[in-house]
């Protein structure tokens, strides 16, 4: 594809899909034209925002505006945005979008079902709070677009992010209720599968379409179908069929987490879960012949209660079995996509899914009523909606409370996630009761066990900032900074993303150099998101500003201790130590002057550090770590010989001008020395000047700007973007 970010463009095209996002609607057109000045594409598809909704699905529109293709990851973690929309077909988005002509079919109201769902929502937000008709919207009607991002964070921490989506549960709930209800009304198979399939489509659009929808709906207008002829219905043989299809449609669909979740859960049920709780029944039943034989008569009511006692643990085991059995299926998948696991879920589901049907049918009803009878009849229907999502929030946010809620795996590879399905296959081929559950559970919790990993330094590319993860080999989590000024929520999606895919659940030690945003933002994000930082660690010589004040009233908030290094402190554990190398007091009264006069930069905490891998007391690997020094400061540390020859820099102040002094960077005679900026900044960095000092010194000279994500490890030196 020639399409070059910010070429402007002329295109036509056909929208055949579009929904409520960031308060603004978004577009999605196919069969499209794109007209540039390097050329013309056609039969391509891509997406647009615009302020107003009212433009009809399935018009052809024509309009202008500027390429903006979809951001590759940079980071290891990071969420690949081009990967979903190109799953879903969209290649590229158009921005600044003017829409010059837009021509609509007459006789077909194409957005009938848009304006239905717009409607259920209208009534759910003008009957509930906030949060709850947001929640509600998404369950009954899958529209997240008044979805509480802290609601969407409380299911997805306890893994029950799936209730909000509609999926399987949800058709089978409608559709299969519908189906059965016509039946015992002794309607025939043919009229109640039309009727009830028809009723599957309808939802399917109304709801959006989405991968999850699509396959269950699939699968069930393929029960009805076997209904219809007679046939017996395979679930497995169904859901392949569906998968087929899709991926006929689209090959790309096979990088979908929906579509993997989907069809994984399916195969997690056929091939796990459906067999161990077979097995749960018939040891069950065992159980209860073997108390029957040894029992002597007794009265009706401790007959009733040992019925009662039966039920209720064929319920709660059958359902743990069940909810244990998908989880044993899916804990790759999770890992692959998630990169944790939450730990209760298992119990979660049975509190929390036998509500759903209640609340879907009560929603849904309540729904169509505020429609077609007004909001006050709408109002008696929804009233329990409100008491039951207060339980299943409340009952998420005690378990999500609980010590451990959430596990950080990390990234498994191919040959791990191999072995561990053959090893489930083998178990349920060969072992056999109470043996089978054990020898799962423990291969369960055998792969919730992190790797602590080796050596190695991350630069992450945080744009315009900093940010360096630092393992020791032996168990201790170093970060140094972690902040940017080019982009939003860098520690939720950037730095928060890398640690669970390196299966960090907690830092040991994170470095502050100084308080400037494009440093510590990422971290005042995670200590909000109650990620564990057990020790954050700044100069002793660190000005008492604003910035300063708010973090450790955070720190102590969260329980996380702040410890303070002066010039000549050495802080590290078996294999990695840290020395800090400056500022003394004597730069503090320089550089601190009044509170006008402050240089944070100047009074950037300065460490060199020393990898001693097989603890002979000689490093194996040294680096240097300055924050944003400027060369009077890197001259000081120069003319006392603090730092000599290391093996790694990472440049100072991000390649400014005023930085990278040719004395200081001939003292420390890096082989690598790292730059991190973004390639568009205000700053001018990295300047031309502090370049070629340091390709002088005959350094590898690497920027995260180009090269993303950078790690140096006993490997070598590895890029993310080659």
């Amino acid at each position: 594809m020639f399409l070059v970010d910010g070429d402007s463009v002329c295109s036509t095209g056909l929208i055949y899909r579009k929904e409520i996002k960031n308060g603004q609607t978004q577009y999605f057109v196919k069969d499209a034209q794109v007209i540039t000045a390097q050329g013309t594409l056609s039969s391509t598809s891509y997406s647009f925002n615009f302020y107003s909704d009212l433009i009809p699905i399935k018009s052809k529109i024509k309009l202008s505006g500027t390429i903006s293709k979809f951001q590759e990851p940079r980071n290891h973690g990071e969420f690949n945005i081009k990967d979903y929309y190109n799953s879903i077909g969209i290649y590229f988005q158009i921005k600044d979008v003017e829409v010059l002509e837009i021509n609509t079919s007459e006789s077909v109201d194409y957005d009938l079902f848009y304006r239905f769902n717009k409607s259920f929502v209208n009534v759910f937000s003008s009957l509930l709070p906030v949060d709850e008709a947001g929640m509600l919207s998404s369950v009954v009607a899958g529209n997240k677009s008044e979805l509480d991002v802290d609601t969407r964070s409380l299911f997805q921490g306890v893994g029950l992010a799936h209730i909000l989506a509609v999926s399987g549960l949800h058709v089978s709930i409608v559709c299969m209720l519908l189906y059965r209800l016509l039946r015992r009304c002794g309607i025939s198979f043919i009229v109640s599968s039309v009727f009830a399939g028809a009723v599957a489509v309808a939802y399917g659009i109304f709801t959006g379409g989405s991968v999850s929808s699509i396959r269950a709906i699939g699968m069930f207008l393929l029960y009805l179908l076997a209904q219809v002829l007679g046939e017996s219905y395979d679930m497995l043989t169904a859901a392949s069929a569906m998968a087929i299809m899709l991926l006929v449609s689209n090959p790309l669909y096979i990088k979908n987490g929906s579509f993997l979740l989907s069809f994984g859960a399916i195969l997690s049920i056929w091939f796990v879960a459906l067999p161990l709780n077979k097995n749960f029944m018939e040891l069950r039943k065992e159980q209860k012949n073997r108390l029957r034989t040894f029992s002597i008569g007794h009265g009706r009511t401790r007959d009733f209660a040992i019925k009662v006692i039966n039920k209720l643990i064929d319920y709660v085991g059958g359902t743990l079995i069940f909810s244990f059995g998908i989880n044993v299926g899916m804990l790759p998948l999770l890992v692959m996509l998630y990169h944790e696991v939450p730990t209760y879920s298992i119990m979660l589901n049975i509190v929390i899914l036998p509500v759903m049907p209640l609340l879907l049918l009560l929603g849904l009803l309540g729904g169509m009523v505020g429609i077609g009878f007004g909001l006050a009849v709408a109002d008696i229907i929804l009233k329990p909606c409100h008491l039951l999502i207060i339980y299943m929030e409340s009952i998420s946010r005690f378990f999500l409370g609980l010590p451990r809620a959430k596990l950080i795996i990390g990234h498994h590879g191919l040959w791990f996630t191999t072995i561990y399905y053959l090893i489930v296959i083998l178990i349920l081929k060969y072992k056999a009761g109470i043996v089978r559950y054990l020898a799962l559970i423990g291969l369960y919790l055998i792969w919730l066990v992190p790797n602590k990993g080796d050596f190695e330094i991350a630069v992450l590319d945080v744009g315009q900032g900093d940010g360096i993860y630092i393992n020791s080999g032996d168990g201790i989590h170093y970060f140094i900074d972690g902040g940017s000024t080019s982009k939003s929520k860098i520690g939720e999606y950037t730095l928060l993303p890398f640690l669970k895919y390196k299966g960090v659940g907690s830092i040991d030690y994170w470095f502050l150099s100084h308080m400037d945003e494009d440093h510590v933002s990422g971290v005042f994000e995670l200590l909000e998101q109650d990620y564990e930082i057990s020790n954050i660690v700044l100069s002793a010589e660190i000005p008492a500003d604003e910035k300063y004040l708010e973090l450790t009233h955070l720190a102590e908030e969260k329980g996380t201790n702040i410890i303070y290094m002066n010039r000549g402190d050495i802080l590290g554990s078996k294999h990695l130590s840290f020395t800090c190398v400056y500022p003394d007091k004597e730069a503090a009264v320089s550089y601190g002057g009044s509170s006008d006069e402050v240089d944070l930069n100047a009074l950037s905490l300065c460490l060199l550090m020393e990898y001693d891998s097989n603890c002979d007391e000689t490093a194996d690997y040294t680096g240097f770590f300055g924050g944003d020094i400027a060369s009077e400061q890197e001259l000081d540390i120069a003319s006392l010989g603090l730092v000599k020859d290391v093996d790694f820099l990472k440049v100072s102040h991000h390649g400014s001008r005023f930085s990278s002094e040719a004395s200081f960077l001939e003292a420390l005679s890096p082989d690598v020395a790292v730059i991190s900026c973004a390639k568009k900044n205000r700053y001018g960095h990295p300047a031309l000047e502090a370049i070629q000092r340091i390709e002088d010194t005959g350094a590898d000279l690497i920027y995260t700007m180009n090269s993303g994500q950078i790690t140096i490890s006993d490997d070598g030196i590895w890029t993310f973007i080659p």
